[in-house]
């Protein structure tokens, strides 16, 4: 996590329509095509900070599935410790200075948000969890890559923009070579370095980034920008979407029309991407 707005934001109304299975080795949320529509690909969910369990996150794979023909997994990397969806309610709560109840609860909002960040940050350091996404591509490329021949791609938001982007770089193959991953779409992606881990991007990628991003300034975009520019060998696209936070592919306030219909543009805009790059 590296600013409030990873913790803020809502919680969708609405049922996934997918299973949970155990897929490579990790308890995954799986997403499928309508009958008889045979899948253009896998796409994996590399989620935020709340985890493969967050009923957004399901309800975003069930919409990949259903409108761009994709096979979703939305595995668990974070082995059961994603941020619990309440506390989307007690960050507001927390950092309200209003009145005297507001100081005065303000520690104990604190100590639960800590209770459950701290540990996070500690558990799904990059260094740890690398691994741990990396493995899975590797097997998905072997089998459904390689036995079902499906193209492979990474959809990657906040905590999960970081190991989307790792995942095009040249060195991330399997041990017989072959890339990880044929595409990826990333949305407000966290701790990334502008522009060392942008300049190694070897495959398709395309980025949904608001511009009131507190994670990702207008400059740092620039730059994004700049840099992908300079690689025509490789297919790239950055959308600025105006007003923008930085949750807002994923925990959009669904009362704000603007913010609403640039959720639905970016939706659209991964699978407009994946759709153009898989086979």
């Amino acid at each position: 996590m590296s600013c409030p707005d990873c913790l803020r934001g809502h919680v969708r109304d609405g049922t996934p329509t997918g299973k949970v299975a155990q897929i490579h080795g990790r308890a995954t949320y799986v997403a499928e095509p309508p009958a008889g529509v045979q899948p253009k690909g896998v796409v994996v969910i590399v989620s935020d900070i709340f985890g493969w369990d967050f009923v957004n996150s399901r309800l975003l794979a069930d919409h990949y599935a259903a409108s761009g023909g994709f096979l979703v997994y939305l595995p668990d990397f974070m082995d059961g410790s994603g941020i619990p969806a309440w506390l989307t309610d007690v960050l507001p709560k927390a950092m309200s200075s209003k009145t005297i109840g507001d100081w005065l609860w303000k520690p104990w909002y604190m100590s639960q948000i800590a209770f459950y960040v701290v540990p996070w940050m500690i558990a799904n350091r990059f260094g740890v969890s690398w691994t741990k996404v990396r493995s899975f591509f590797a097997a998905v490329r072997h089998d459904e890559g390689g036995a079902r021949g499906l193209s492979v791609g990474a959809a990657g938001f906040c905590w999960g923009g970081k190991h989307s982007v790792f995942l095009t770089h040249a060195e991330s193959v399997t041990d017989d070579g072959k890339p990880l991953v044929d595409a990826i779409f990333i949305a407000h992606p966290s701790v990334l370095k502008y522009p060392d881990d942008y300049a190694k991007v070897a495959k398709p990628a395309s980025m949904a980034i608001g511009d009131k991003d507190m994670t990702v300034t207008m400059e740092q975009v620039d730059i994004v920008q700049k840099t992908w520019g300079s690689m025509p060998d490789v297919d790239t696209e950055v959308v600025v979407y105006p007003g923008a936070n930085h949750r807002f592919a994923v925990r959009v306030d669904p009362f704000n029309e603007n913010l609403l219909r640039q959720c639905q543009e970016a939706e659209d805009q991964a699978i407009a991407w994946f759709g153009k790059h898989f086979k």
